[in-house]
């Protein structure tokens, strides 16, 4: 029957029994099985028949597992639908990528995943970008003044043009201050493009277990420069965005 994958972990790490490392979330009903190769292990379950009816339940208990791995080991997370037909499969699966694995591992060893983001408030952005650039540059004098309806259309497109770029300019200032710290507490930092006008920073990053304190100064200290805006910091998180490999 086919096998879902939750994540994979350096066997060395275990110096205990598997049947005693409990990783299901409370009132579960996934039976956990540990299969390894090559001193890696990963977490599996036999997938049974009858799926569960309710996708975004099952999606969440599968995100579940991997949380409560992640708070015990240090883990290659895999993402949701990591299906092999077989146990025998998982093991070449790790025999087969056991190098890939295990520089994975390597780069997210004791570190965790958190998320960054400062948002506008809804009042700031307003009195700050929504109001129309007036200055108009004296050598543009001739074509951008005057009355006329055409001359007003291009008018107010310059307008809009320079308060986008004044507001590009102001996220980009914030952006270099906050990555210039970040980076004085990990070399693993991606940021995100903005999909909303309403972000200003959105970056996920990996950090030491033991920077926790850093990381939570930081951001006080962010949110004391910038208190006008909202300043969000989740997780810790299995690092899904920093153990990225290329299975065979």
């Amino acid at each position: 029957m086919p096998v879902i994958v939750y994540a994979v972990f350096d066997s060395r790490q275990i110096n205990d029994a598997l049947s005693s490392i409990y990783v299901l979330p409370s009132g579960s009903s996934v039976q956990i099985e540990y299969i390894s190769a090559n001193e890696l292990t990963a977490i599996v379950s036999v997938q049974t028949a009858n799926k569960p009816a309710d996708y975004q339940h099952e999606v969440l208990a599968y995100a579940g597992i991997v949380d409560k791995i992640s708070t015990q080991y240090s883990i290659l997370p895999m993402r949701y639908g990591s299906v092999v037909a077989s146990s025998a499969d998982v093991i070449v699966l790790l025999e087969k990528n056991s190098e890939s694995i295990r520089n994975g591992l390597n780069k997210i060893m004791n570190k965790e995943e958190y998320s960054l983001r400062i948002l506008f408030s809804h009042e700031h952005h307003s009195a700050i970008f929504n109001e129309e650039c007036g200055d108009v540059p004296q050598s543009l004098t001739g074509i951008l003044q005057g009355d006329s309806e055409t001359k007003n259309y291009l008018l107010k497109k310059y307008q809009k043009h320079r308060a986008e770029e004044k507001r590009l300019q102001y996220i980009e200032k914030i952006h270099s201050f906050v990555a210039q710290d970040l980076k004085k507490i990990t070399e693993f930092v991606d940021f995100n493009k903005r999909l909303s006008p309403a972000l200003i920073v959105d970056a996920v990053l990996l950090i030491e277990r033991s920077a926790k304190g850093e990381l939570l100064s930081l951001v006080a200290h962010i949110q004391s420069i910038y208190p006008q805006y909202n300043v969000i910091l989740t997780g810790p998180w299995p690092p899904y965005n920093f153990a990225q490999i290329k299975l065979e």
